[in-house]
């Protein structure tokens, strides 16, 4: 287990369906926060969760929209309890299919009552349009570059009428196709000439294609009560999973639709984080199945915790002296991580070196009180954010969001 962290740039993965299992993150019923989203989702959906995961109903888990609603209110739960007691706050979040929903609730995007109500709608009608095609399916094909599925995908449908479309890019060499099955088995011998292996998922459905579009159709008429303006707590810059790049708010309700009929650019939003300085990547899920994908990525990102550590992980972070080091590291991070910014005001720049002088003081002195440096360094260090603000002409909104959860979670009580 990885429990080293510092001011790196950080992504939270969500999973998709097949990640559930029974039982799972039951150490985190120890926390209020968890057991009240499993009650808000469970009452809003007319499911109850406690029963599903935890009790005597597991079975039901089986349950495409139930298991939907299960992942939802767990790892929502867990990033919430991770910004609250530990402090952690990603840069980024994103979801493979159904988690790219509950990232947008731990970016700030969407509270919980609203997401519930989405994954609801979206799961009915979603499977409603599944059970118009015979054995709708998803199947990976594996042992192939993806880029040469892609392409063959497009010549079957071109030159044999095919009608399957590729519904995910996982990797360089892992691609996901979907349509009904006699359709992909009349696709698999271009595969498996060229030592490509075709492997059913049993999802149910042909999703992430163009095939889903009534079920486009209809959701678009019943999503008006999503938020159009930019939401006021937003903490972390969403990635699309269909763009495989950051999601405005104003863009949400697009988003959610061209997710049904477009495939998941998982190694796209991969590398896009990457190139935007990430560094370390945190998956809140039951199975170790997006770490796996962003291993093979090849990319310069290392695991913050296994997933089968999370509950040992947050104790961990959550100790008083974890959670103080990670803010004074965030507010380092801030003041002393490149050099002064570029600014057409000598009062302000004046301004800024002071704040560098006073903090670095009242760091190395030994005298001062542990609450009463945080609270004069988080003062100074709003002030830095504020000032750059101001001059630059730059919002800063979501850093000084970041910022005061990282100080809120440092003064809580032990």
């Amino acid at each position: 287990m990885r429990t080293a962290m510092d001011s790196a740039k950080t992504v939270f993965l969500f999973p998709g369906v097949g990640a559930q299992q029974p039982d799972m993150f039951a150490e985190f019923l120890v926390y209020p926060e968890y057991r009240e989203r499993l009650q808000e989702v469970s009452e809003l959906s007319q499911v109850n969760l406690q029963e599903v995961i935890h009790g005597e109903r597991r079975d039901a888990l089986k349950q495409v929209r139930v298991a939907q609603l299960a992942l939802t209110a767990t790892t929502v739960a867990i990033a919430d309890i991770l910004r609250k007691h530990c402090g952690l706050v990603p840069d980024f979040v994103m979801g493979h299919s159904l988690g790219q929903y509950p990232a947008m609730c731990a970016a700030g995007y969407l509270d919980l009552a609203t997401l519930t109500q989405v994954v609801n709608l979206r799961s009915e009608i979603v499977e409603a349009c599944a059970r118009q095609f015979e054995q709708g399916e998803m199947c990976w094909v594996l042992h192939a570059p993806a880029a040469t599925v892609a392409q063959e995908v497009e010549k079957a449908r071109a030159e044999d009428g095919v009608n399957i479309y590729i519904s995910a890019i996982d990797a360089f060499d892992q691609a996901t196709v979907s349509g009904e099955m006699a359709e992909i088995r009349r696709f698999a011998p271009r595969m498996e000439a060229m030592g490509g292996l075709l492997y059913p998922l049993k999802i149910g459905g042909p999703f992430h294609s163009p095939l889903m579009a009534e079920a486009r159709a209809q959701l678009e008429r019943q999503l008006d009560f999503l938020p159009t303006a930019q939401p006021v707590e937003q903490l972390s810059r969403l990635v699309c999973n269909v763009s495989g790049a950051e999601t405005p708010a104003a863009n949400i309700k697009a988003s959610i639709l061209q997710h049904l009929t477009s495939p998941v650019q998982w190694l796209r939003s991969l590398q896009y984080v990457a190139q935007n300085g990430v560094t370390r990547y945190l998956e809140i899920s039951p199975k170790s199945v997006l770490s796996y994908l962003t291993q093979r990525a090849n990319l310069p990102m290392q695991s913050v915790c296994e997933p089968q550590d999370l509950f040992a992980f947050a104790q961990t972070m959550s100790a008083p002296q974890n959670r103080r080091e990670q803010f004074l590291q965030r507010c380092c991070y801030h003041l002393y991580s490149a050099k002064l910014p570029v600014l057409d005001d000598p009062g302000a720049l004046q301004q800024l070196r002071r704040i560098r002088t006073e903090v670095k003081e009242t760091l190395a002195d030994a005298n001062h009180k542990q609450g009463e440096q945080a609270a004069f360094i988080h003062a100074r260090t709003q002030q830095w954010l504020n000032i750059i603000e101001d001059a630059g002409a730059v919002s800063l909104a979501i850093d000084k969001r970041r910022l005061q959860h990282l100080y809120d979670a440092a003064e809580r009580c032990a």
